[in-house]
């Protein structure tokens, strides 16, 4: 349960508080920044380098640089406030992006140091994130939470990335994408400034490495979590890399770009409210046909991997998916809240996530390059996809049999 809380409490559907409010209001500030820049900046490497490798590589250095950063910050930093984290991590975004600004083209040169900097930075902001959402959240408001931040996601991500697309398209060349570049951290900024209201909580505690490696090993049902946020990691870097290489091979368009990452986005502002609002009950179901919507919509990509297809595949994941991935995330706090030592070891819970998060990414990226270098490649990118679909049918199982094993396996007290 939430640092502080005495007596536990049954997750239901309840308004935000005050402190909710503000650490959605501010992670909202952040998720427009990402949602204006991300596809871009890894498709500035694509376009800059010529290569879907390099592409990739940035990929790998900003997943390796967030798994690193997270155990920097347990082993040196263990009395850093979350907040002071979380607005830390957007001082060092700020500073990647006027790097992009400075640098221009000639980051192709520099994709893994650049892609360490950034993981390393997001790492920071996203440790301090995670580690509030469980202190600031009580467990009947994260549904609710989660539902409201990936509909806000969502919008900002139809609005976002459609308005730089259009930016780069009219302006043209590297100005156009040092433009976006502009407007991000603009926006980041904005949200280091309103995150100073934040509610300061106690820092993360001293977790060694090695025990949160083990955490999945001591408790069944943290493993279980643990391999579906791996999981579920994996799906996100396919997505994330693979679509972009094969809307580029489509279209040739940034306006394309932006377009799809909108009609993906669209669809899943309702979907992602209502999958908020899930009774414990129906969790379950909304996780399977989540999964299995997003395993049918792949399939759809063997039939045609043209920009109309890619447009439909968007939809339907986008409208399909929330159903899995909203209330996963509330599993996911519910499996932390059943240790009793939850509220000593939450660092090293965050960390043991984002370890599993960053290595299902890194090997979905490293499936990739695999298979670039046997197919062509739309075949690999649809490769890596087609795993990912295969997965997340696993991720829905270990999320809605969750509590038929809460309990099972050694407590942590011994970590402490």
């Amino acid at each position: 349960m939430p640092v502080g809380s005495d007596v536990a409490e049954t997750p239901v559907d309840r308004a935000l508080g005050r402190p909710a409010e503000r650490l959605l209001a501010s992670g909202g500030l952040v998720s427009a920044g990402f949602a204006t820049s991300s596809v871009f900046v890894s498709l500035f490497f694509y376009i800059t380098s010529g290569s879907v490798a390099k592409m990739a590589l940035y990929g790998i250095g900003r997943y390796a640089g967030l798994i690193v950063m997270s155990g920097v910050i347990v082993k040196v930093f263990p009395d850093a406030s979350p907040r002071r984290l979380f607005r830390v991590g957007l001082s060092l975004t700020a500073v990647f992006y006027c790097m992009l600004i400075l640098l221009g083209t000639r980051v192709a040169g520099l994709a893994v140091p650049l892609g360490l900097f950034n993981g390393a930075a997001a790492g920071t902001y996203w440790f301090g994130n995670n580690t509030l959402v469980y202190d600031v959240l009580a467990p009947g408001e994260r549904g609710h939470y989660y539902g409201l931040s990936f509909a806000i996601m969502s919008v900002l991500n139809v609005v976002m990335p459609l308005t730089a697309g259009a930016v780069i398209s009219r302006i043209g060349g590297e100005a156009g994408y040092v433009t976006v570049f502009s407007l991000a951290l603009a926006t980041f900024v904005a949200a280091w400034w309103t995150s100073r209201r934040l509610r300061s909580t106690r820092g993360v505690g001293g977790v060694s490495l090695r025990y949160a490696l083990v955490f999945p090993l001591l408790r069944a049902s943290w493993g279980r979590m643990w391999m579906a946020t791996a999981f579920r990691g994996f799906k996100q870097a396919a997505g994330e890399i693979g679509l972009i290489v094969l809307v580029a091979l489509a279209t040739r368009s940034t306006t394309a770009q932006g377009e799809f990452a909108a009609v993906a986005s669209l669809a899943s502002v309702g979907t992602s409210i209502l999958a908020g609002r899930l009774r414990p009950e129906w969790r379950a179901a909304g996780m399977w046909v989540g999964a299995a919507g997003y395993a049918l919509a792949t399939l759809l990509l063997f039939l045609d991997a043209d920009y109309g297809m890619l447009l439909v595949y968007g939809l339907v994941t986008g409208l399909i998916y929330p159903g899995l991935m909203v209330p996963l995330s509330s599993v996911i706090l519910e499996t932390i809240d059943d240790d009793p030592a939850a509220a000593e070891l939450r660092g090293g819970y965050v960390l043991s996530r984002e370890i599993a998060a960053n290595v299902g990414r890194i090997a979905a990226i490293l499936l990739l390059l695999l298979l670039l270098l046997a197919a062509p490649p739309t075949a690999a990118v649809l490769g890596v996809l087609t795993a990912a679909a295969i997965l997340q049918l696993v991720v829905a199982h270990l999320g809605s049999t969750a509590d038929d094993h809460a309990g099972r396996g050694a407590v942590l007290g011994s970590a402490a």
